[in-house]
């Protein structure tokens, strides 16, 4: 059997280990030295565990609503309840946080199908020590009867009922022509805009120069978005014809991996521009399903900063 090694806290002569109801209620990735601070100065005003403080607290049935804070590089976890403060007042450490995370991810379907691929190595271990060498996959499945497609299909249906945006999700366990394998209802959504401004340069047609992005910011001028204001038509198709397949449904949403609760709310995110007070300004409709609590808005936001600030809708040019 192979050792089990891990990081762990060990209490000096225990009295007991009286355990809270842990509700965690949002996972936070901390990279490069971030952990290593939290874990060794938790006392310390954190702004991870101020920012989303709003989350966490200890109710009247005594179950603890935490944030659980992983660390990238190593997996482990430090859980934490900030009782309405900018640090942890109440915190444990949690060694291989990652692991139990991936494994609160299994459903029922892929534990039975995890239990039943063990008894499949099993028999071919035992056969193996009798003196057989080859074996045929399709043959063991038949064996063991496991019906694989019931199990995908069941987990399927159990991981669609588990996300934010999903009403309802059922599986058919009987085959019958023509009828669905899984029937799923979406929840409604509603829709949130978000608007940024446009910085909006004079681009000539035949430049004397190799592009160069510095040069172009001093040499050419910024004109005010407002002279734009007819060319939106023109900018939206160029955006739609230049749209990667990815995001055709969810436009920038289909980048977004931060928050699963925000990916999973947020199903979409469109660019586009539009005049609004006699400026051309950028635009991102958003269809949400549900609410976003503060932090996880914030969270929207931010990334649609980030988006504009990358170039998305930045720049336009316009030629003279």
């Amino acid at each position: 059997m192979k050792k089990l090694h891990f990081n762990s806290t060990l209490n000096h002569k225990a009295f007991d280990y009286k355990p809270y109801e842990i509700c965690v209620e949002r996972v936070v990735t901390l990279y490069g030295r971030s952990f290593e601070e939290l874990k060794n100065r938790t006392l310390d005003d954190n702004p991870y565990i101020a920012q989303y403080r709003d989350l966490m607290c200890i109710d009247s049935d005594d179950v603890a609503h935490c944030l659980l804070f992983v660390d990238y590089d190593t997996g482990d976890g430090i859980i934490a309840e900030a009782e309405g403060c900018g640090y942890a007042r109440k915190s444990q450490f949690i060694p291989n946080a990652r692991a139990l995370l991936e494994s609160n991810e299994l459903t029922a379907s892929e534990w039975k199908l995890h239990e039943q691929l063990k008894r499949i190595t099993d028999k071919i271990t035992e056969l193996a020590h009798c003196g057989e060498k080859s074996f045929t996959f399709e043959d063991l499945l038949e064996e063991s009867g496991l019906d694989v497609k019931s199990v995908l299909r069941d987990t399927v249906t159990a991981m669609l009922r588990e996300r934010e945006d999903i009403q309802m999700a059922e599986s058919q366990s009987i085959e019958i022509p023509f009828q669905p394998d899984i029937t799923v209802q979406a929840k409604p959504t509603q829709k949130v805009t978000f608007y940024c401004p446009l910085k909006i340069v004079r681009e000539y047609d035949e430049p004397d120069y190799e592009w160069d992005e510095e040069v172009m910011e001093e040499d050419f001028e910024e004109i005010p978005s407002a002279y734009a204001n007819g060319c939106a038509d023109e900018i939206n198709d160029f955006i739609r014809n230049y749209e990667e397949p990815d995001e055709k449904h969810r436009g920038l949403m289909a980048y977004y991996y931060d928050d699963p609760a925000v990916r999973e709310k947020v199903f979409s995110a469109i660019p586009s521009v539009r005049e609004w007070n006699g400026e051309l300004v950028g635009v991102f409709e958003c269809r949400i399903s549900g609410e976003l609590t503060a932090s996880e808005l914030e969270d929207l936001r931010s990334y649609l900063t980030g988006q504009a600030s990358d170039g998305y809708v930045q720049y336009i040019k316009m030629f003279s």
